[in-house]
């Protein structure tokens, strides 16, 4: 399956870095300085962007991409 991979923005990277690893939302909220329903909107507008149902599939795809390391 042919997937069109849509621009992440660097707060997206940072987010999707952080949950990669193993951050729960609450302490990436902490750590970002932002409310955790931000940072379920930021992981709801990835998942989006890349077609994929959940965060799992979001991880893997950016391990698979190097869109994070």
């Amino acid at each position: 399956m042919e997937r069109h991979v849509q621009i992440l923005s660097d707060r997206e990277r940072q987010v999707l870095a952080m949950l990669a690893d193993g951050y729960t939302e609450a302490r990436i909220s902490s750590e970002l300085h932002i409310t955790e329903q931000t940072v379920r909107k930021h992981i709801r507008n990835m998942l989006f962007k890349q077609g994929f149902v959940s965060s799992y599939q979001l991880i893997n795809w950016a391990y698979k991409e190097a869109v994070i390391s």
